[in-house]
């Protein structure tokens, strides 16, 4: 942010990445005790939070939208879309810890994205950060080498992939769109998708029990709308590493809520392995908060 803000300015973006991050990382808790497949989970995560957005984004809709932002805004939910899929998934295969530090390397892929588009990030920097991630990932994955646990880590790292593309494109598209109708947009082109999947494959769309159908609405109305919503505002006043850098805590907080409410504890290797994971995010996102 501009050195020159107002103190009151400076410090509304941090709070509002405050309460996200403590939103989205019951995320991982919530799917936990939903009886869904992933696929349903994820449809209904953004199908509830959009029925919620897209009135509130009709509202705010311009007179004209922009064809190019128009498309970053719906690469963004596509992109959204496969970031849920394949993390939501990855909870079937290993543990909360597992699958939150993992998906949680956004950060490193936003730096290699970044490097490649020639923005300057250090390369000394982004070589560190991706060894320490790929050092960690590596610790993690000893523990229960293989077999399920090892999809699991795959799916986890394809989230994050996924959230890596989705933050820069949120960013690009939030330059000319309002913040509602780019949120109306995103949240509507993923929940489409991930609806058409469910759809498609046969996936179980109804039917639940009382205690999933709570789990999908916190998954809703706390990890998406307030979480990722809370993201999303931030991004049109932090640049996307320093926003993708907040996604440290939620390994943490996640874990510890894993461990607290599930009974969840991480292994030696998974902590062990998670503090290079950190580091290494840390490392990766500092210049770009610097610039």
């Amino acid at each position: 942010m501009p050195e020159g803000q107002p103190g009151s300015a400076r410090f509304a973006p941090c709070l509002v990445l405050a309460v996200a991050l403590l939103a989205v990382s019951h995320g991982a808790i919530f799917a936990r005790l939903a009886d869904a497949a992933p696929l349903a989970i994820a449809a209904w995560r953004l199908g509830i939070a959009c029925l919620v957005a897209l009135p509130v984004a009709a509202m705010a809709r311009p007179a004209v939208l922009p064809g190019r932002a128009l498309a970053l805004a719906a690469g963004a939910g596509a992109l959204l879309a496969l970031h849920f899929a394949t993390w939501i998934a990855s909870l079937d295969y290993t543990t909360i810890a597992r699958s939150v530090l993992l998906v949680s390397t956004a950060p490193v892929w936003v730096a290699v994205i970044e490097a490649a588009l020639g923005r300057g990030i250090p390369a000394r920097a982004m070589l560190a950060a991706l060894a320490a991630a790929i050092a960690g990932a590596a610790i993690v994955g000893s523990e229960g080498l293989g077999g399920a646990a090892s999809t699991g880590d795959l799916l986890a790292v394809a989230g994050a992939m996924a959230m890596a593309g989705y933050l820069l494109l949120s960013r690009a598209a939030q330059a000319t769109l309002p913040f509602r109708a780019y949120l109306g947009i995103a949240y509507g082109t993923a929940a489409a998708l991930l609806w058409i999947a469910m759809l498609a494959t046969g996936t179980q769309a109804l039917g639940f029990g009382p205690g999933t159908w709570w789990a999908l609405a916190g998954m809703a109305f706390v990890s998406q709308l307030i979480g990722h919503g809370g993201y999303n505002w931030a991004l049109r006043h932090l640049a996307p590493l320093f926003v993708a850098i907040v996604l440290v805590g939620e390994p943490v907080l996640a874990s510890l809520l894993g461990w607290w409410l599930l009974d969840e504890a991480p292994g030696w290797r998974t902590a062990a392995g998670g503090l290079l994971i950190l580091a290494g995010i840390a490392l990766a996102a500092g210049p770009g908060r610097r610039a």
